[in-house]
């Protein structure tokens, strides 16, 4: 699948800077997930995409049905732009406070983990939710939805972009 990439999904590097400033008391622009939710949240996506968390036979059927064009219209849109509070997949979904802050920089090594895992993926990717993808397919999409949920937390170079209403 040749698909574009929209120039604001951030590399690998920045990705993992921003995680790294992260803090357990770093405040939310928006949404209702506090910073250790939010990490958790990432980590068990990226889980997903290594095969490691494994979601429901329905789930996995409608991403393979919709997988085109649903990664061709997520690496057109910057994370940025993404919309707001959209329903997540039950095993994704944490609530604030449900996330006991002192497990917070375990966590953050096992996302950072995850990262570099996805990071080295090269070629065509077995993908366990969209099936055969090229890799770099694969490794936007997930640095799309780390960024989305880091430009919650004001970690990427938001100076530049104020918080939309």
């Amino acid at each position: 699948m040749s698909t574009p990439i929209h120039p604001d999904i951030p590399d690998a590097a920045a990705i993992r800077s921003a995680f790294e400033r992260l803090a357990p008391d770093t405040p939310s622009r928006w949404g209702t997930m506090d910073a250790p939710a939010m990490l958790e949240h990432c980590l068990r996506f990226n889980e997903v995409y290594l095969g490691r968390r494994r979601s429901a036979w329905l789930v996995r059927l409608l991403a393979r049905v919709f997988a085109g064009p649903f990664l061709r219209k997520a690496l057109r849109t910057s994370p940025r732009d993404m919309k707001r509070g959209i329903r997540t997949l039950p095993s994704l979904r944490i609530d604030p406070g449900s996330i006991d802050a002192s497990a917070f920089e375990a966590t953050r090594s096992r996302l950072l983990s995850t990262l570099d895992k996805i990071d080295a993926v090269q070629g065509e990717w077995n993908h366990p939710l969209y099936g055969r993808i090229d890799a770099a397919v694969g490794k936007a999409v997930a640095r799309h939805h780390a960024a989305h949920h880091l430009h919650q937390f004001g970690l990427l170079g938001e100076a530049h972009h104020p918080p939309r209403p």
